[in-house]
């Protein structure tokens, strides 16, 4: 049986890059795979880069634990690099940033929270994801996430609020030295 997935994914670090290898890692382990625009939103930290972010969907007949397991690989293989911004050192950095938003309508917390417990709480999550499915309904909210961001939305402060852009994604995914283990 199959399970109908929605993962959050952002990097601030070689972020075409990052994003291009976390598709090409992720999509084989979806059927009917799907993915939103790419979402830039500011950093929490000031002085780093900005955040690529984008939602990918898709079904999996692997369980929960699996599933988990596959994505921190993912994470691991896409390595870490130093980040320099503005001449600003923040030392090493992970490229890529995965999370699970939902997994089916299933509710845990182990081997991590599912639903993601914040998915209405950042429009780089609630954006891409109401732009790939505004039907999907949050298991815990019991909302459409067209009404959550149609709430969410007007109440941005220009520094909350994400901009469209886009990649190239005919550009092959890189494969990094962390990625030879797979």
């Amino acid at each position: 049986m199959s399970t109908k997935v929605y993962l959050g994914v952002g990097s601030n670090l070689n972020r075409e890059n990052s994003l291009r290898f976390a598709f090409a890692k992720i999509s084989p382990l979806l059927k009917n795979c799907k993915k939103s625009s790419i979402w830039i939103s500011k950093p929490v930290r000031n002085g780093e880069p900005d955040y690529f972010n984008m939602v990918i969907s898709g079904d999996t007949e692997s369980n929960l634990e699996e599933f988990h397991t596959c994505l921190m690989k993912i994470e691991e293989m896409a390595g870490k690099e130093v980040m320099i911004n503005d001449g600003t050192n923040f030392g090493m950095k992970r490229r890529l940033d995965i999370d699970i938003l939902a997994f089916g309508q299933l509710e845990t917390s182990t081997p991590c929270i599912i639903p993601r417990h914040d998915i209405q709480d950042y429009p780089f999550v609630t954006c891409p994801l109401n732009e790939l499915d505004p039907d999907f309904v949050h298991p815990v909210l019991h909302k459409k996430v067209s009404e959550l961001w149609a709430k969410l939305e007007p109440t941005l402060s220009d520094d909350k609020k994400v901009v469209k852009t886009s990649i190239d994604w005919n550009v092959e995914a890189p494969v990094w030295n962390n990625a030879s283990k797979d």
